[in-house]
This record gives structure tokens, C-alpha cells and sequence, in this order.
């Protein structure tokens, strides 16, 4: 048996991607430190990839 809360919730957020006109999003934005601690992540990611890569 659906969830009609879920369907609702589906519906509304279809309308708002349909509509270029709405000024609501459909999700909210990222905080800026989840941003940060991605961009973070990712160049300690690609400074140990490089250090493994290249062995002394």
C-alpha cells in the first residue's frame, strides 16, 4: 500500500522541476562545510594516490 505522504511529497517536488518560474527548491543547498570538507577530501585523496604512485 503507497505512502500517500511519499506520493504528495513526489508530486510537489515534480511540479517545482517542471516549473522554471518556481522560486522554491527542491532540495536544500549543501552547508558550506560539507563542501569544504569534500574539496578536502578529495586533494588528500589525489596527494596520496600521487605519493603511492610514484615510489622512491
Amino acid at each position: 500500500m503507497p505512502d500517500p505522504t511519499f506520493d504528495e511529497e513526489l508530486e510537489r517536488r515534480l511540479r517545482l522541476l517542471e516549473d522554471p518560474a518556481s522560486s522554491e527548491q527542491v532540495l536544500d543547498d549543501l552547508p558550506g562545510r560539507d563542501v569544504a570538507l569534500a574539496a578536502l577530501g578529495l586533494a588528500v585523496l589525489a596527494v596520496v594516490l600521487l605519493i603511492w604512485g610514484y615510489p622512491r
